[in-house]
């Protein structure tokens, strides 16, 4: 009996516990109805985002995801916030996988344009705005990008009149700077200057002339008349700050048997209409060819101020006065450049020096077929060198130079240029040589 009972008591005990774990888990469902934890989980990533800690929003878009596999809005939004982290690549295959669906989703097809173009990947994000704008013109955000990158590739005719279309409706103070920006580019130069001169608006792509670059360079020259080989470095770096340009060297020359090592540089700007120009100066502490100090700056002068039908004409006026240890020289540089169709130019200058009377002539061919290629071919003659920068380039001696080079592109950011030299000043010396620069430029 007594063992009866306390089975009983035993049976009793478990259909209470039994009842209470019953009642607990239907309480506990009730609390949390599993239809709603994915809106729990997607109201927990948009409280994430909302705070700016993105890391936690993008994981918990992602458990969401887990449970909502076909929500394209948050895989958009885990798009949206990877490309605010720098995280291109995993942006956009995700927006890919969202188009992949819905290949006509245009806010997709903008923030995809968006990324292109923060990678500098300007053709295929201009075409993806131009689809977007394809199928609705008046979208503002597709309108602005295409603006933004007319700009940044240079195409600043066309960037104008977009901006100027989206000033109508929003005056931006960015729109506003941007516009007023490309007026007074388009007025400090003309076309065919931009070919040459390193000042202005900034391209966001390299491009030739450089302005933003590193150059590393070794020239070597071989001499008649038993002079030693010449075998000198270069290492020059640009900046360019807003439409100026400063660019600084180190040369170290091992010429005539001797060592100088000249630290030189100039500063290009726009000037008035239609004109621009340097100023430069070179020091060296105690050498033996090169001068211990010279100043000097040169200006260009396009005749479109005069009439629009002489755009292809560009004179030029430069002056360098250069201190040697025994002398002091005066250098007068007058020059023309003609401009010609295909981004062809020939570049025409005179060298003399009023003090001896030597004069040379130089005569340069350069055509540009990219913007990261550029060919030319030079020659002078008279009775100085072309390039005076030491004393024996003075000497009254007939002279003739011949050079040819070229620049290329080697990577996205790396190009090169190869240069051959010869020099003929009769009785003094035949000197012959080439020069390989290597420039990283952004």
């Amino acid at each position: 009996m007594a063992n009866h009972c306390k089975a009983c008591v035993i049976a009793k005990s478990c259909v209470f516990l039994i009842c209470v774990v019953g009642l607990v888990a239907a309480s506990l469902a009730a609390e949390i109805d599993p239809s709603e934890l994915p809106q729990a989980q997607l109201n927990r990533a948009k409280t994430f985002e909302d705070s700016k800690q993105y890391e936690q929003a993008i994981d918990a878009y992602r458990d969401y995801l887990k449970l909502r596999p076909q929500d394209d809005e948050a895989r958009g939004a885990i798009a949206r916030l990877l490309s605010w982290q720098g995280h291109y690549d995993e942006a956009l295959q995700l927006y890919d996988e969202i188009l992949h669906g819905h290949p006509g989703d245009l806010d997709v097809l903008t923030a995809k344009a968006r990324i292109k173009s923060w990678q500098k990947e300007f053709a295929e994000a201009r075409t993806l705005y131009e689809k977007v704008l394809g199928k609705n013109p008046d979208d503002r955000e597709a309108q602005r990008g295409l603006a933004d990158i007319l700009y940044w590739t240079g195409d600043y005719a066309n960037a104008l009149r977009a901006y100027e279309d989206l000033a109508l409706m929003d005056q931006n103070p960015e729109i506003v700077r941007n516009i007023k920006a490309i007026q007074s580019e388009l007025a400090a130069l003309t076309q065919a200057q931009e070919l040459r001169a390193p000042v202005g608006l900034r391209e966001v792509l390299p491009s030739l002339p450089f302005r933003d670059y590193v150059k590393l360079g070794y020239t070597h020259y071989r001499y008649t008349n038993s002079i030693p080989d010449e075998r000198d470095w270069i290492v020059e770096a640009a900046k360019s700050v807003g439409a100026q340009t400063f660019v600084g060297r180190v040369e170290p020359l091992n010429r005539f048997g001797f060592h100088d090592t000249p630290v030189s540089g100039e500063v290009y700007s726009t000037l008035w209409n239609k004109a621009w120009g340097y100023l430069g100066g070179s020091a060296a502490l105690n050498p033996h060819f090169v001068p211990n100090v010279t100043v000097g700056s040169e200006i260009f002068q396009s005749l479109a101020v005069v009439h629009p039908s002489l755009t292809f004409l560009e004179p030029s006026f430069g002056y360098r006065h250069m201190q040697f240890k025994s002398t002091d020289i005066d250098l007068l540089i007058p020059g023309l450049v003609i401009y010609l169709p295909y981004n062809v130019w020939i570049t025409e200058k005179v060298f003399y020096l009023p003090d001896t009377g030597s004069t040379s002539v130089s005569s340069e061919i350069t055509w540009r077929p990219t913007n990261r290629v550029q060919l030319s071919f030079s020659g002078a003659v008279g009775t100085a060198g072309e390039r005076i920068v030491a004393v024996q380039d003075f000497v009254r001696v007939s002279t003739l130079i011949m050079r040819g080079a070229v620049i290329f592109p080697l990577s996205q950011y790396f190009s090169g240029e190869l240069a051959g030299y010869y020099e003929d000043r009769e009785t003094l010396y035949v000197r012959r040589g080439g020069t390989f620069n290597l420039i990283f430029h952004w």
